[in-house]
């Protein structure tokens, strides 16, 4: 519009302009007639002359037509001109109040949008809100009791209540029962105080079960400074937060495996059983238990099978004690059980024995059928331990003198116990230097044939003879040397030792005799153990052919297809091998007649009743024959008496070896036998 007002103002302009111009040519038109005129008055003037008239007349109504045409000139311009002026004026305040106008369309189109995105993002809101996972409800801030009137899909969904069902009612019906309300506290003193509040709060769905929900209250208000008309509550269902939470709790205070009460909790309780008997002055036990054997079922069945076995222990120890008791488990097969005593009821001690009976009851495991047995170490509080530490000690000292008088006992802790176990380390350390101080030496036992009685062969044994301390027997420190790792040096010492002592007798002239060596669990593991046998072999030039390594059944029936591996590794550089002690593990016959062996040696706790028992008698008589039937050697371990070597050789027992002979030499008296020629009696 303002450059239509625009284009009349140039119009007006032009006109105004041709206006002039007109006036101009209309001036001019005049002055050039008035020329005329004064040359028409020229030549009346001559006439005049000529006829005697005056011209003066004349003269001036030209001068008056000139004057004339110039005011009218003057005056059509000044009309012109302010009508120009007049429509420039217009011109302007119509192009002001056209800008006005246009600001003013554009300050409306901005508040239309802002309206549209306003109504666009409260239409968003409202989607959230009704797509939202979390529960929302809005309740009026006036009705008593905070009536709700909103509530979204979530909240039917996570509570099981349609809208229609709770629209009207109470918010705080919402929370169920009476007693299931003592969590609301927070956000009832915020909906009366009408500010924010948040609490954790149990809540109960429509069907009856228990939730855990995070709740959030704000008022609302409708203007910045106005009064709280409505509260809006925000419901987090955290049930899944919550359980985890419960289960991290557990597993920081419980045995995964088991569910019983690990470490961290055995000494809360322990602390807390503690006080309780301070209080009553009847005393506290605590037990230690360990199982017999187990390693043995991880080592043939594999840890699953030790796992399940774990679980079923855990079990009878729950079934065996009382509610006041608490079962615990350390770790591997070791548990602890804290025992209350009180002035009536069962003693302790029926605890203890009701807990050996349903230990041993038998466990079934796949085709194979288990007879457990623990031992339990017991220290008393207060006498034996005025702290947690101290009496989990003492009880675990009191197992291991259980365990050494045989499986299933039990024993009660004594302050002479710690002397033993201030022995065990003082050994300990003693062992670490035994080696390098040249402390070992090995002794030889004589190996016979039954048939011809001469000596065959030569079972060489590792003894300790320490400065101080005497000669310590076997039995004291190759189980600790195994425990500490230290029997891998001396077994490789001992191989190496036995190995040039024996190829020293063959050069002397005794003959080939056989040198039998025993290996450990742990050397027969290791993996360099090939490359120890071949290097002690090559070193001494001790043919293959005369050394027999003896293994125990435990040890190749932990891994029966890596025993396998290794023992015909074994039997390729040439050397033979025999299962010692035989018949006092779980061996299968179907694995013995795929193993790579040459020899079985029956253990000598059967060989020394097989005149007075039966049934040892019989398992000797079935170790010979199973023997020969896969094409073995048979060697007695322990012949003592002149009736047992009878026995063994009426029922075709190979070789022998024991007291009835000869006890285990040195190197020097061996060789002094070797040159007497001893025999056995025909």
């Amino acid at each position: 519009m303002q450059s239509f007002f625009q284009r009349i103002s140039i119009s007006v302009s032009t006109s105004a302009l041709i206006t002039l111009a007109v006036g101009l040519c209309l001036t001019a038109l005049c002055y050039a007639s008035a020329r005329q005129i004064e040359s028409e008055s020229t030549r009346l003037l001559l006439q005049y002359y000529a006829s005697g008239m005056s011209l003066d007349a004349n003269h001036r109504g030209s001068l008056y037509v000139l004057l004339g045409g110039l005011l009218s000139s003057l005056l059509a311009t000044a009309y012109v001109f302010q009508l120009v002026s007049r429509n420039s004026v217009i011109a302007r305040i119509t192009g002001e109040r056209t800008a006005a106008l246009q600001f003013a369309n554009l300050r409306l189109s901005e508040d239309i949008a802002a309206r549209m995105h306003n109504e666009k993002a409260l239409r968003l809101r409202e989607r959230i809100i009704e797509v939202s996972a979390n529960a929302v409800i809005l309740c009026s801030a006036d009705a008593p009791g905070f009536l709700i009137e909103y509530v979204n899909p979530a909240f039917e969904r996570i509570t099981g209540y349609a809208a229609g069902e709770v629209i009207g009612q109470r918010l705080e019906d919402l929370q169920g029962p009476e007693q299931g309300r003592q969590d609301m506290h927070e956000i009832t003193a915020a909906l009366r105080e009408q500010r924010e509040g948040k609490a954790i709060v149990r809540n109960f769905r429509k069907d009856g079960s228990c939730y855990w929900s995070e709740l959030f209250v704000a008022p609302v208000r409708e203007d910045g400074d106005g009064p709280v008309s409505h509260f809006v509550v925000a419901q987090y269902d955290i049930s899944t937060v919550m359980r985890f939470e419960q289960e991290m709790e557990f597993q920081a205070r419980h045995d995964i495996l088991t569910g019983l009460a690990n470490r961290a909790l055995l000494r809360e309780r322990l602390e807390q059983a503690m006080a309780v008997t301070r209080r009553s002055g009847l005393p506290l036990w605590v037990v230690f238990i360990d199982l017999d054997r187990f390693k043995f079922v991880n080592d043939t069945l594999g840890h699953d099978a030790g796992d399940t076995v774990l679980k079923n222990v855990a079990e009878r120890l729950r079934d065996a004690t009382r509610e006041v008791d608490t079962v615990a488990r350390l770790g591997g097969d070791e548990f602890v059980l804290l025992l209350p005593q009180h002035g009536i009821g069962e003693p302790g001690t029926a605890i203890l024995q009701r807990i050996l009976d349903a230990v041993a009851q038998p466990l079934q495991l796949g085709e194979y059928e288990f007879f457990l047995s623990c031992c339990m170490g017991v220290a008393v509080y207060p006498d034996d331990g005025q702290d947690a530490d101290t009496l989990i000690k003492h009880a675990d000292i009191a197992m291991y003198r259980a365990k050494e008088q045989g499986r299933g006992q039990w024993q009660f802790y004594a302050s002479s116990m710690n002397e033993g176990t201030l022995e065990r380390l003082g050994l300990e350390s003693e062992l670490r230097h035994a080696l390098e101080r040249g402390q070992f030496h090995l002794e030889y036992q004589p190996q016979l044939d039954l048939s011809s009685g001469t000596v065959v062969g030569m079972e060489a044994l590792l003894r300790w003879q320490h400065p101080q301390l005497g000669r310590i027997p076997p039995a004291s420190f190759i189980g600790l040397a195994e425990e500490m790792g230290l029997i891998i040096p001396i077994g490789d010492w001992a191989l190496h030792t036995a190995c040039a002592q024996a190829r020293a007798w063959q050069l002397a002239g005794h003959g080939p005799l056989r040198l039998a060596v025993n290996l450990s669990a742990r050397q027969f593991k290791q993996r360099n153990l090939l490359h120890a046998v071949a290097q002690a072999l090559a070193e001494t030039g001790l043919d293959a052919a005369h050394l027999e390594l003896e293994l125990t059944e435990s040890m190749v029936m932990h891994n029966v297809e890596q025993a396998t591996a290794i023992m015909s590794k074994l039997k390729a550089l040439g050397v033979q091998l025999s299962i010692d002690d035989f018949g006092t593990g779980y061996s299968s016959l179907a694995y013995l007649r795929h193993f790579p062996i040459d020899v079985l040696k029956i253990d000598k706790t059967f060989v020394s009743d097989i005149t007075n028992s039966d049934d040892d008698a019989a398992i000797v008589r079935t170790i010979i024959s199973l023997a020969h039937s896969l094409r073995l050697k048979v060697i007695a371990e322990g012949v003592e008496t002149a009736p047992q070597l009878a026995f063994l050789r009426q029922h075709g027992c190979d070789q022998m070896q024991g007291y009835l002979f000869s006890r285990p030499l040195t190197a020097p008296a061996f060789e002094a036998l070797l040159h007497e020629g001893s025999m056995l009696p025909a």
